[in-house]
């Protein structure tokens, strides 16, 4: 706070300071301007200009007419609309200052609620320590709130010290440290903040804000009923330091053990297993007083997920004399500790079958006929779980059309969905069913420049679809992929013919089987729609194509190729094939996935970023990729497999989107031979989770729609699945988990790609979020033998000394047992033996080689 310049104001009359902000803002408030951040900042220049003029004292209370002037209308407005930006963005630098001066010349009245809260903390300007000390009464009004107010987005206590240099801890510890604010009370605050719902990244702020003001044994000892409260805290840093801060209380001989205890159970339940062990040794220190409550804390901690916690819960079970409730509980512990117990492990059997349809549900690929890596071991241990594949699209009946078009407009993230509701607006009068849709129509257009997606959103191609068809014009809005441009276009020309579409799927995985090609040509009284039938033919199912053209049945050239491959006879005095170049381009692509020189091609590595934070010196590792395609420079919209030669990176760069959302179904559908095409598309962001905290919408989005394509799945779907195992958002690995149970466990995708995905980047992808993405994965039927396959063929390319190795070892042994199996493989043997040493991994590699 500029206390100077609020010395030589103080006591100046308000009206004299109105009358300058009015002199000096008559220009501004005149004049026009493109946009109303512009007036502001003019009408902030008028009052500073107002501001210096009266503290120089040039134009004062002499000033005529001007000691008696009214409050101008704008500025209430105007020193709203300054806080509600220094609320949500750091860089607005000392804006807070401005504000705070004019409401302690009583110019404005403030409430002290949450956006000027924000805005004193993004904005009070450098020097906080001193602002506060010549500011008592912000002290009072606002300062203790920050404890209260969590922020967001840019601005944050974590946010504004993070990239500001710590200058408001460095601020609190000055003022505890004068006796400007209570030591007893700022200890108290940032242990009350860390019991509210904060978000663990901000809550951290007043943990370290904690330690940093170096609490005394006393200290600590006095806290420790807010510690306790902490116990049962939703964010785990926040319960591992109320666990060490009770740990030192007790070591202190001042503990309330009976109040601890009771609250106790629910640290022990923290995933990480740090917490919950220190969680369990405090209670042990109190086996001796109270040995009923001691075990009541270790009988919730046999529910902890690591076989660590749970062998410590069991010892001491057996020490305070309650082996029996081992003995209960023996279905919540992990194979391994069941086994180390003598408690009997229940073997599983072959992997179990779950049925779909579909040519390809039977773990081979339908468009290669080769099939792929064995589970387990190695070998099958029997029927294998097949892979899910999308159903075939429900027929539309006329009475259900507007109904299902207008869900389409808020959701057309069905790709089977939207072909279905596209057959059925072929149908000539639909125009009228779909009236009481045109207003709501117009506002999905409207709305589209507003989404990630832009005006191109694929809600918004519908709506357009609809306008045209009630004879409302609708401005056309191009996407920026060839390949969305090639759905755009099936869209645009569904009334350009009476017969039927050819490229609804009638099989399982969107295929279109060769007899409904054969049968729809039939069906068309004039030339088949252009685009459609570039569809129908990327879609052209491998089985049955000799028998479709078995009898004389008159055909395209390009349609008779795509189904027995025989180029037909060229004519005299005639070059080049008869049709249109795109029907032969997708007859070609109908017989073959990308050959390997037309295939996108992956590319990665593993960075080092370093920086300071709270004068320590922090180091993490990262993923970066770039997907290189390189068939054309400008494909033509009519030709969707066809890639824009380039190379896509995590920016945007390239032939690829970071902000695809319903679009990405539909890109997966228009290619069933081939996975690699729609992953070129849309992989960047799947391969970029494990390195970002943000939640990427399209990242479940692609993995769902890749663990059901039924087509070649190669280099890119190995790495994507891979990726999504190891993503940050655990929702997303949950994805990543299903299409593992999809794709690996059903043989569709070979377990040793995805093993050296996973081992390639392993330095930047946490083995903590395998082994959590696998203990999922292999709960599923199938999913055990699948684990112990990958696990077989990731942990050899592993450096003994991975973080997070002693997790997969335990999850392996854990389903081995489950399986009745043992670690046969040469390779992984000669890996375990070479582990050494007294640590978990060494010692649960030893049990593995018997």
């Amino acid at each position: 706070m500029d206390s100077s310049q609020y010395a030589a104001l103080v006591g100046t009359p308000p009206g004299v300071l109105y009358g300058l902000f009015a002199r000096y803002a008559a220009a501004a408030s005149e004049a026009a301007y493109e946009h109303a951040w512009q007036r502001d900042r003019a009408l902030l220049e008028a009052v500073d200009r107002g501001l210096a003029e009266a503290t120089g004292g040039t134009g004062g209370p002499g000033a005529a007419g001007e000691g008696t002037a009214p409050k101008p209308r704008w500025l209430d407005g105007l020193v709203a609309r300054e806080l509600r930006q220094a609320s949500t963005t750091f860089w607005s630098r000392e804006g807070f200052v401005r504000v705070r001066l004019l409401e302690r010349l009583g110019l404005v009245e403030l409430d002290p609620d949450d956006t000027y809260v924000l805005a004193m903390v993004s904005s009070l300007g450098p020097g906080k320590a001193e602002a506060l000390r010549s500011d008592p009464d912000l002290v009072d009004r606002a300062l203790w709130r920050v404890f209260e107010v969590e922020g967001g987005g840019e601005v944050s206590l974590t946010n504004v010290d993070r990239f500001g240099g710590d200058e408001w801890r460095t601020a609190f510890l000055e003022l505890g440290a004068d006796g400007t604010l209570e030591r007893s009370r700022l200890l108290s605050a940032c242990l009350a903040a860390l019991g509210r719902d904060f978000a663990a990244y901000r809550a951290g702020w007043y943990s370290a804000t904690y330690l940093a003001l170096e609490p005394t044994d006393d200290e600590v000892v006095a806290s420790q009923e807010g510690l306790r409260r902490l116990l049962g805290a939703a964010v785990p840093a926040t319960v591992s330091f109320a666990v060490k801060g009770l740990v030192r209380v007790q070591r202190a001989g001042r503990l309330d053990a009976v109040e601890t205890l009771e609250l106790l159970p629910a640290a022990t339940l923290v995933k990480a297993k740090g917490t919950a062990l220190d969680a369990l040794r405090l209670a042990r220190a109190c086996a001796t007083e109270h040995p009923v409550a001691v075990a009541t804390v270790a009988h919730a901690a046999l529910g902890h997920p690591h076989p660590d916690v749970q062998r410590a819960a069991a010892t001491l079970l057996a020490d305070c004399g309650r082996g029996d409730v081992v003995s209960a509980a023996a279905d919540d512990l992990t194979p391994g500790v069941r086994h180390e117990l003598g408690l009997d492990v229940d073997a599983v059997g072959p992997a179990a079958t779950t049925a779909t349809g579909g040519t390809a549900a039977t773990g081979t690929n339908a468009a290669t006929g080769t099939n792929g890596a064995t589970g387990g071991t190695g070998a099958p241990t029997g029927a294998r779980p097949v892979q899910r594949l999308a159903g075939r699209p429900a027929p539309v009946a006329a009475p259900d059309l507007a109904e299902r078009v207008a869900a389409l407009l808020e959701d057309a993230s069905d790709a089977a969905e939207l072909e279905a509701v596209m057959a059925a607006l072929v149908a000539p009068d639909v125009g009228e069913s779909l009236v009481p849709l045109r207003k709501r129509a117009k506002a999905v257009v409207v709305r589209g420049p507003r989404t990630d997606l832009g005006d191109s959103w694929l809600p918004g191609q519908v709506a357009r679809v609809v306008l045209r068809l009630v004879g409302e014009p609708a401005p056309a809005a191009a996407p920026s992929l060839p390949a969305q441009r090639f759905v755009v276009q099936r869209l645009g020309e569904l009334r350009e013919s009476a017969g039927p579409l050819l490229a609804t799927p009638d099989l399982p995985g969107g295929w279109v089987s060769a007899a409904a090609l054969v049968d729809g040509l039939a069906q068309q009284a004039t030339a088949p729609r252009h685009h459609d039938l570039v569809a129908a033919l990327l879609r052209l199912h491998p089985d049955g194509r000799e028998a479709a053209v078995a009898g004389d049945v008159d055909l395209p050239a390009a349609v008779r190729f795509a189904l027995d491959g025989a180029e037909p006879a060229r004519r005299l005095l005639r070059t080049g094939r008869a049709g249109p170049q795109a029907w032969w381009r997708a007859a070609e692509r109908s017989r073959a996935a990308y050959p390997p020189d037309v295939a996108p091609r992956l590319s990665g590595d593993v960075r080092t970023h370093t920086w300071t934070e709270h004068g320590r010196e922090r180091t993490s590792r990262y993923a970066r990729f770039a997907v290189t395609t390189s068939t054309a420079r400008q494909p033509a919209d009519d030709q969707p497999t066809e890639l824009v030669a380039a190379t896509a990176d995590q920016w945007g760069s390239g032939g690829v989107s970071r902000h695809l959302g319903d679009w990405i179904p539909a890109l997966a559908a228009i290619w069933p031979h081939d996975a690699e095409h729609f992953l070129a598309l849309t992989c960047v962001p799947v391969l970029e989770s494990p390195s970002w905290t943000e939640t990427a919408h399209d990242v479940p989005r692609t993995l769902d729609a890749l663990a059901q394509h039924p087509g070649r799945l190669g280099s890119l779907a190995a790495a994507t699945l891979a990726a999504g195992l190891s993503a940050t958002q655990r929702v997303h690995r949950l994805h990543a988990v299903d299409a593992f149970l999809d794709l690996a466990a059903s043989g569709r995708i070979p377990l040793p790609e995805v093993a050296t995905a996973l081992a390639r980047y392993a330095p930047a992808w946490p083995a903590n979020r395998w082994a959590e993405s696998l203990t999922s994965a292999a709960q599923a039927p199938g999913g055990a033998d699948a684990t112990v396959g990958l696990l077989t063929h990731l942990l050899p390319q592993l450096p003994s000394d991975h973080r997070g190795l002693g997790r997969l070892l335990d999850l392996l042994r854990d389903q081995l047992l489950r399986l009745d199996q043992h670690a046969t493989d040469p390779a992984l043997r000669q890996w375990l033996g070479s582990l050494s040493g007294s640590s978990s991994a060494a010692r649960t590699a030893r049990l593995l080689l018997g």
